[in-house]
């Protein structure tokens, strides 16, 4: 999604927590999943978050520091 205000990736990050915490929820009622769902869309959710709002084009700079 490219370099987003913190903002955005804020409001991003909390609904996609928002709507894979409320599907693991809704397959819980399907299959036995850990902790009734909670735990498996809170994990999925921070997978997906993450990817989505991290940029991977953009490398960190590092400081260096020079001893005289």
């Amino acid at each position: 999604m490219g370099p987003l205000p913190q903002l955005h990736r804020f409001l991003i990050a909390a609904l996609v927590l928002l709507l894979s915490l409320g599907l693991g929820l809704w397959l819980a009622g399907y299959h036995d999943l850990p902790l009734g769902g909670v735990g498996v869309g809170l994990g999925v959710g921070c997978l997906i978050a993450y990817l989505l709002v991290h940029d991977f084009r953009r490398p960190r700079s590092v400081r260096v520091t020079r001893r005289r």
